[in-house]
């Protein structure tokens, strides 16, 4: 029993080791994603800003133009207009934008799901049943009021 078998303290200590490998590689897959997550919202926002900025001057010179065309006509009541248009687009704009965040999935889904496989393969147990999403749409209704 000395030279053909580890012990059980060796066997215990290759195991904790590998246990240890796979968990470092997820990390790393953890850290890849959260890294090219990270990119994708820089590259978005600095998208959002330069055509926020840009519309906006856009906007602002079709408000001129049509506040000059209509004013003898109209006077303020042009003004009025305008402004419930643009309040209007900008609630359209941001009830957009909370659904898509509602929506997203959660972050790191991949390297959760990753790991829950290697749960799998070293236990061979199914992955526990899981709320649905029904309580966090719910939840969501609630604090919206509707």
């Amino acid at each position: 029993m000395t030279g053909s078998r580890p012990g059980p303290v060796e066997a215990l200590r290759r195991v904790a080791g590998r246990s240890l490998a796979l968990l470092l590689s997820r990390a790393e897959f953890a850290t890849l994603e959260l890294t090219e997550a990270r990119s994708r919202l820089m590259r978005w926002l600095l998208f959002a800003l330069v055509s926020a900025a840009v519309l906006q001057l856009a906007l602002l010179a079709i408000a001129a133009a049509l506040t000059a065309a209509l004013w003898d006509r109209f006077g303020a009541l042009t003004l009025v207009v305008l402004a419930l248009l643009f309040a209007a687009a900008g609630g359209i704009v941001l009830a957009r934008l909370r659904r898509e965040i509602a929506a997203a999935p959660p972050l790191l889904s991949e390297t959760l799901t990753e790991l829950g496989k290697d749960r799998d393969a070293v236990f061979g147990t199914p992955p526990p049943e899981r709320a649905t999403e029904e309580p966090r749409e719910a939840r969501r209704q609630r604090e919206d009021g509707s």
